[in-house]
């Protein structure tokens, strides 16, 4: 039984203000394996880690993202009132990803990054992503994986680059006994992710190079998981999610 690896879902999202670097950090420092972000392209062409269309949700602004340029959407809170946030950029996120391996040797670190599509900007997201991999560095790092719901962006960043790990989003399981599964191969993901809670116990397991599941907070959906040889686990709460993981995979070895 393989160790199932705890994914912080924008960050650790259930204590902190979502895709915050104060999010992340308290990821860190419940020894997260991995950060999961969601990107999007400003208005002049800087990726930032918002997951909705607009800022409303997450800040105490109100429009696209865009059609906002990187300094208008730095005006913004995206924190509390009492702890207040600049945007995270996906550069910054990625020089914490990097500095975060360093720390006590955990240099296995994964990072999932989504690309929300439709958008207005197309192809350009999946480019400036590249661009920003390979200014990092991390342009074919084995812990650099491409999530999406959309094939369109698989293959595309296939075609850009086909070092980086690919994961096809699905959120019904039905969609993984024929046309996801076919689906996997036609965008030659490596991976596939399934939503907890719309997936049949029969039919999962790992996909490819592995399976990616979201987002379980509840103690007996995260062991649920761990029973399962699921790869990745994505959490709004991985100190709590790492702990019953690391439990449930003792009760497993000791039966």
């Amino acid at each position: 039984m393989e160790v199932m690896k705890i994914i912080a879902h924008r960050g650790a999202s259930g204590e902190r203000p979502e895709h915050t670097m104060a999010a992340y950090e308290l990821a860190l420092e419940r020894d997260a394996d991995g950060f999961e972000c969601d990107i999007r392209l400003t208005r002049d062409g800087e990726l930032v880690c918002i997951h909705d269309r607009t800022v409303e949700r997450v800040s105490d602004g109100t429009g696209a993202v865009s059609e906002m340029t990187l300094a208008q959407l730095r005006e913004l809170n995206f924190g509390t009132p009492e702890e207040p946030a600049e945007v995270l950029t996906l550069r910054q996120l990625l020089e914490f990803f990097r500095d975060s391996r360093e720390r006590g040797g955990a240099g296995d670190r994964e990072i999932f990054i989504e690309t929300k599509h439709p958008n207005r900007y197309g192809p350009r997201v999946e480019s400036a992503l590249n661009q920003e991999l390979r200014y990092q560095g991390l342009d074919a790092d084995p812990g650099v994986h491409l999530v999406s719901f959309s094939p369109q962006s698989l293959v595309r960043f296939k075609l850009i680059n086909p070092k980086i790990h690919r994961i096809l989003l699905r959120r019904e399981y039905q969609r993984m006994l024929n046309p996801g599964l076919q689906a996997l191969h036609v965008v030659d993901a490596h991976g596939l992710s399934v939503a907890r809670g719309k997936v049949r116990p029969d039919i999962i397991g790992r996909y490819g190079d592995g399976t990616y599941v979201w987002t379980a907070d509840k103690e007996e959906d995260v062991r649920w998981a761990a029973r399962r040889d699921v790869t990745w686990l994505a959490t709004n709460y991985p100190g709590r999610a790492k702990m019953w993981s690391d439990d449930e995979a003792q009760v497993q070895y000791a039966r």
